[in-house]
């Protein structure tokens, strides 16, 4: 697959590159990881009291994708535009209709400033706690004799047992009893990184989680791909485990060295050589290495956690990893044919809107009343093209997730995932294995963007 530019990035001036380790330098199963970590929080909620019948529900991963927002009060679900308007709605899982949906959002910008209402899905790691959450408020609305809370406070109570059982270690000791299971090998990962270093370029891995969990994923996913080196502590220059990211960007937290034999750690102070270390703070580490922000590209998949951040405080270049484009890319090609097709009698029933338009614009303004058999013959092409536009846009939707669409569109407008995206990434794409197709010199430059003036 490609990699995509929203703005111009010139390898030959990145001297280090750092990345992130979950859903990034190590690809997981999301499937498998998201039904696991559905089950967990089930298994949380059962224990805190909520009713038996919450362990028959199933998980469906198709119910939720990447970038919903949840409206917490009304038990809503939420597909953004890029401008924060509410373009498809569901109310746990009944799909909304266009009327109830104006009627509660009047097509206002969603304020997702205000967190007592809104919570924004934007972790892979989110899934399952919307699919869940969609479920229980058609559990709450369909069986009110289960007593269930509020819909505020199921979404509490759901984020509360999410965030448990990645505090507890129940999410990642189930992986560490099956790595295979969860986490996807690609070789292609590894020639990328190997290919970077032989071309001078400072190898980092910036992680939240700890050294332990770090090197049982990395002795899984990179060791057995090295071609050029014997281990990926030889591979990485620098390895940062528990770096509490987003902090890690913003605050100046004591750095720890970790030694790899055992895994005990000390105070580190003076300067950072290669090695494996906890904590500490992206301004020590960029100075230590001598560099400026603009030399420094790092690659996540979180765009609050990994990039956010780094575009307000460090300065350093970005690179998103979006696991969700494989399927998306694979659907627009699938789907293209189509596309053009509805983009040609789209172009067919504006021209015959424009022709309706002229014939009433000659009664307002010269008071000539319109034929109406010619007026009648404009309604009805123009009801036989949306007719063809309805059915092609039904065949062409079944290439995309059945509740959602297109990830990063919502209508003809970019999603907000998409538009989070181009406006924190300079670069993005589906896998870092994708680098291979690329030199590590590369001078990659955004297409020009036709503005709508231009188009006239």
């Amino acid at each position: 697959m490609g990699i995509y530019v929203n703005r111009t990035l010139n390898m030959k001036q990145i001297a280090a590159i750092g990345f992130d380790m979950d859903y990034t330098l190590v690809r997981y199963d999301s499937e498998a990881f998201e039904e696991m970590t559905y089950k967990e929080i089930v298994k949380k909620l059962l224990e805190k009291g909520y009713p038996d019948a919450i362990g028959a529900l199933k998980f469906k991963i198709n119910l939720a994708i990447r970038g919903l927002v949840i409206d917490k009060p009304h038990g809503n679900i939420l597909k953004l535009s890029t401008y924060s308007k509410v373009k498809h709605a569901y109310h746990g899982l009944h799909e909304m209709d266009f009327k109830t949906q104006q009627k509660i959002y009047q097509n206002l910008v969603i304020d997702l400033n205000d967190t007592d209402r809104y919570s924004i899905v934007d972790t892979t790691f989110s899934i399952a706690y919307c699919v869940l959450y969609m479920q229980l408020v058609d559990m709450k609305d369909s069986q009110p004799d289960l007593n269930l809370p509020d819909y505020k406070t199921l979404e509490q109570d759901l984020i509360e047992a999410l965030d448990i059982s990645h505090r507890d270690g129940s999410l990642k000791s189930q992986v560490k009893k099956n790595v295979k299971k969860f986490i996807v090998h690609d070789a292609g990962i590894v020639e990328a990184l190997e290919r970077f270093k032989r071309h001078g370029k400072k190898l980092w891995v910036i992680t939240n989680s700890d050294y332990e969990y770090s090197k049982l994923l990395l002795d899984y996913s990179i060791n057995p791909y090295l071609k050029e080196h014997k281990h990926w502590s030889e591979l990485f220059n620098l390895v940062v485990t528990a770096a509490s990211k987003p902090r890690f960007f913003t605050d100046k937290m004591p750095l720890l060295q970790i030694d790899p034999a055992t895994g005990l750690m000390r105070n580190h102070h003076g300067k950072i050589e290669d090695g494996i270390y906890q904590g500490g703070n992206a301004q020590t580490i960029q100075k230590n290495a001598g560099l400026s922000g603009e030399q420094i590209l790092y690659l996540g998949d979180h765009i609050y956690g990994d990039v956010l951040q780094i575009k307000k405080t460090c300065n350093w270049r970005t690179a998103l990893v979006i696991d969700e484009l494989i399927s998306e890319v694979e659907a627009l090609d699938k789907s293209a044919t189509l596309t053009d097709q509805i983009n040609d009698l789209m172009a067919e029933k504006v021209d015959l809107e424009q022709k309706l338009d002229d014939l009433f614009d000659k009664e307002i303004e010269k008071g000539k009343k319109p034929d109406k058999t010619k007026v009648q013959a404009h309604f009805k092409k123009i009801e036989g093209v949306d007719k063809k536009i309805g059915k092609l846009i039904r065949s062409h939707s079944q290439f995309f997730n059945p509740y959602w669409g297109e990830t990063m569109r919502a209508g003809v407008e970019p999603s907000r995932l998409a538009g989070q995206i181009e406006k924190y990434a300079c670069i993005y794409m589906a896998k870092i294995s994708d680098f291979t197709d690329y030199s590590p010199r590369t001078y990659y430059r955004p297409r020009k963007k036709t503005l709508p003036h231009e188009l006239a």
